[in-house]
């Protein structure tokens, strides 16, 4: 049984030719013709997930592990509004979504109709592209749909960006076949890759050769081939003029690499970094977390930044001092262009010198401290986790304590929501991350972020093996901690959410495993049991509401 519908089943067809199977759809009954269609196709997974945030990022969650497109299916109105902060979360994250909204047809748009908003190209920039389909049937009506539906597709698989596709339907809604009437043509793209000559940049490689403080900055990044860039970055860590700085975010590590960036110049002041700042800054990847080292790099600008990477309409100049933008993948770039002689320099042993110091002060503060603080919980959880498991991580303060923790991160693989860096839809992300793979997933996350989302825990697909730590400090730290003036509690009020709610009860109405902890020692015990095999998902809630968790966390990171 399918839908009667021409345009869906057209776009089933091209949708199963690009081998795209992963549909989220959210109930509705504006939709209903590709709720029919694609829950009856034997070739679609199909998944229902009632809030549209929630699908949307769920969505996401699944694209960021296959790296392939997911389909997200809604009714019309506000259910397509819903959707918007994933779709700008997965066009800033480079994740591919393909947003199908079912519309009213455009006749009775500003007529006073129930669930009928101006959807058509609604997400503008956010999107790499935005169709408004038709429903004509006629050969032409078929012809222009299936061109559209290709064209825009193939962008979302070249680029990675999410697209939308807008369908009106006019009723009957409901009306079934169980035959085929179309068979659309499937345009095939095929992927290329930039190349850079060698006569194009003889002025760089003389400058690259040139200079003996080079500093590599990778931020929020999926590399093509892990292992291969990772490789490429160890021998370029070997050139004593190199430092090779990696933000959690960048899912690329090796010894020599700087990953705690937070920790080396959090307490760095300005005639520090001046003896210390690169005079090459090559960048790789968006969206840096440390804020300090974003304040040094615009303050205290290196002579000369480039930035690699392919598919940016506007140049990426973070730092207001871009010199050179190269657009081509960076493993290839690294591959053709840094495979020279290294440099005379002392450099990277001056980073490595202030990281030692940095270390040995670090561990003796953590070992002084005996406070049940944000600091010490999440540090005793991240050691905890086990090998070969995922990890998804909240947004504002949990990553980055993530940034300081060094240990076990070649083994763990990491995720956060950094394109937009909300913190909205975070658990739904996650969820979508483990329904999908097999692997253990674990997330933690702030107070505020797990109860903004917490109806990400209102579906059928979430594994037994499914994890969540909760740090519950009683309404989130993240501005006392970034805020650079100390202002009155009136005002802080209005930063923070403050709140003595607790995860138990919403643990209680979806069915899960609940274990609230207070101290050390039930921490201890609670951890050496937390990810064994049980019947059901499993939330570990750890209250650190006593701790002044932001003032602890400076005095670490000034120690």
């Amino acid at each position: 049984m399918l839908s009667n519908k021409k345009i869906v089943q057209s776009l089933g067809e091209i949708l199963k030719a690009k081998s795209i199977f992963n549909i989220i759809i959210s109930p509705g009954s504006r939709n209903a013709p590709i709720i029919i269609h694609f829950t009856q196709h034997k070739n679609f997974k199909t998944y229902s997930v009632v809030d549209e945030r929630c699908a949307a990022f769920f969505a996401l969650g699944i694209a960021q592990q296959i790296r392939k497109p997911v389909v997200i299916s809604c009714t019309s109105g506000s259910a397509v509004v819903n959707c918007y902060s994933a779709i700008t979360e997965a066009f800033y994250q480079s994740i591919p979504l393909i947003l199908v909204t079912a519309d009213r047809p455009k006749r009775i748009i500003d007529v006073f109709e129930g669930q009928s908003i101006h959807q058509e190209n609604i997400f503008q920039k956010h999107v790499e592209t935005s169709i408004q389909l038709t429903e004509d049937e006629s050969e032409s009506g078929i012809w222009y749909n299936d061109r559209l539906m290709n064209q825009s597709i193939n962008k979302c698989i070249l680029k990675n960006k999410p697209i939308h596709i807008n369908i009106p339907f006019s009723e009957p809604l409901y009306n079934t076949t169980n035959y085929l009437q179309v068979k659309p043509k499937i345009i095939k793209t095929i992927p290329v890759k930039n190349y850079i000559e060698t006569c194009n940049y003889k002025k760089e490689q003389y400058i690259w050769k040139k200079y003996e403080k080079k500093m590599i900055l990778l931020g929020l990044y999926y590399p093509g081939n892990k292992k291969k860039m990772e490789n490429i970055l160890r021998k370029l860590s070997l050139d004593p003029s190199i430092v090779i700085f990696t933000e959690t975010t960048s899912h690329v590590y090796g010894k020599l690499f700087f990953s705690s960036i937070e920790k080396l110049i959090f307490n760095m002041n300005p005639k520090k970094w001046m003896s210390l700042k690169p005079h090459i800054l090559l960048t790789i990847g968006i969206n840096i977390i440390s804020k300090k080292i974003k304040f040094f790099l615009r303050k205290y600008p290196p002579i000369y930044h480039w930035h690699i990477g392919e598919h940016y309409e506007c140049y990426p100049d973070t730092y207001y001092r871009l010199t050179t933008y190269w657009p081509i993948n960076p493993e290839l770039f690294l591959k053709i262009f840094c495979n020279y002689n290294n440099t005379v320099s002392d450099y990277r042993k001056k980073w490595e010198k202030l990281r030692k110091e940095k270390i040995k002060k670090h561990k003796f503060f953590l070992k002084k401290e005996k406070s049940f603080s944000d600091l010490k919980v999440i540090f005793s959880v991240f050691k905890a986790i086990p090998n070969n498991t995922v990890l998804q991580l909240g947004n504002s303060m949990i990553v980055r304590y993530y940034q300081l923790f060094d240990e076990k991160k070649y083994s763990i693989k990491s995720y956060c929501n950094r394109g937009t860096s909300g913190i909205d839809g975070c658990v739904s992300t996650a969820v979508g991350s483990a329904m999908i793979i097999k692997k253990t997933v674990t997330l933690i996350v702030g107070d505020i972020s797990f109860f903004y989302d917490s109806n990400a825990l209102w579906n059928n697909y979430i594994p037994k093996n499914f994890r969540i730590i909760l740090i519950n400090n009683g309404g989130g730290n993240i501005f006392r901690f970034i805020s650079e003036k100390k202002l009155p509690e009136k005002i802080f009020n209005f930063f923070e959410t403050k709140h003595i709610f607790s995860a138990k009860k919403i643990c209680e109405m979806h069915n899960w495993k609940y274990k609230k902890v207070s101290d050390q020692h039930a921490l201890k015990n609670s951890l050496s049991f937390f990810w064994k095999k049980s019947n059901h998902p499993f939330l570990l809630e750890i209250n650190t509401k006593k701790s002044n968790n932001a003032k602890i966390l400076k005095k670490y990171l000034r120690s």
